[in-house]
């Protein structure tokens, strides 16, 4: 019996390597935008704090400039950090499209490996049964000619 050899085995290691890479950089990618998400939602909490807490009584002129630049700057990272994560969650996606993409190459060669190992199981099946027929037939044939 031949043994199965599927000849693009080489083309599906690649395959299974660059589908792990891609999963690696989904993985990194989402917790980059897990991260910067955070981040985001700590900047806007400090913003929504400055804010809420309101000025008890009159302030000093310097203290409320302080005050208005603080806000400033709070509103500033939290555009900064907008933007990082409308960033991160562009990566997401397109990390997500390239690791089923991979997935998708990698599924194609295993099916057809699949179909190959199939059909030879079958060839050698077929083989197998051709020659226990022809065995068959020459002992039924000196039997015969032994009568």
């Amino acid at each position: 019996m031949r043994k199965f050899r599927f000849h693009l085995q080489p083309v599906l290691q690649f395959r299974e390597k660059k589908e792990e890479q891609a999963i690696l950089a989904h993985s990194r990618a989402r917790r980059e935008y897990l991260a910067r998400m955070e981040e985001l939602h700590r900047a806007t909490g400090l913003l929504e704090e400055s804010l809420a807490g309101g000025s008890p009584g009159l302030l000093r002129p310097e203290t409320e400039l302080h005050l208005v630049l603080w806000r400033e700057r709070l509103a500033g990272d939290r555009d900064r950090c907008r933007e990082e994560v409308k960033r991160a969650s562009e990566r997401l996606m397109r990390c997500r499209v390239e690791a089923f993409e991979a997935r998708r190459q990698r599924m194609i060669l295993e099916t057809l490996k699949e179909k190959q190992l199939q059909n030879h199981i079958r060839e050698e099946n077929r083989a197998e049964q051709k020659e226990t027929d022809e065995q068959g037939l020459r002992m039924f044939w000196r039997r015969e000619g032994n009568r």
